[in-house]
């Protein structure tokens, strides 16, 4: 069962949170930045209320708002792998809402969950993390390069930076 490798915990109102750089998750994904962590580590999130099937995962610093589960591993090189397989699952199936999507912490801990031995955990987690490392890179980059066409745009629109006369190759 899901509840002998991880804890679902979960998340807080995040209203009162200072603005940083630290990201604040609800079931829809980054909804803002702020200055303080609610957990530190690996987890896997998952939606309490709303868009029940947008599982996320993440390494790092984050906030995770009441609309969302977020969990703690007991065992190390698993966190991957509980990602893939809550992926797969069709938690919509799962809703408890009358009007909206709900989930529970009942029904994600009885969720059975095939284990494979630790070795093998551990070979799929080095194998893997190569590509979770690509993925954090592009979106850095892609952040990186949303910070300058917000820059860039407006002077371009106004015309305090005018591109008239240059060769584009065309």
């Amino acid at each position: 069962m899901l509840s002998n490798v991880l804890d679902v915990c979960y998340g807080k109102d995040h209203k009162k949170l200072l603005v940083g750089k630290i990201p604040v998750f609800g079931s829809g994904g980054i909804m803002r930045y702020a200055n303080m962590a609610l957990y530190d580590g690996e987890s896997v999130l998952i939606p309490r209320i709303g868009t029940l099937n947008k599982v996320m995962y993440r390494h790092d610093s984050f906030w995770s708002v009441n609309t969302m589960f977020y969990t703690k591993m007991k065992r190390t090189h698993i966190a991957k792998y509980v990602y893939f397989f809550m992926k797969s699952q069709d938690l919509s199936s799962m809703n408890v809402g009358s009007a909206v999507p709900s989930m529970t912490t009942d029904i994600l801990n009885a969720i059975e969950l095939p284990l494979p031995s630790d070795d093998v955990l551990k070979s799929f987690d080095e194998e893997i993390q190569p590509l979770f490392d690509t993925i954090e890179n592009n979106n850095k980059q892609n952040e990186l390069l949303v910070k300058i066409r917000d820059i860039l745009l407006p002077k371009l629109m106004s015309g305090e930076i005018d591109v008239s006369k240059l060769d584009l190759g065309n």
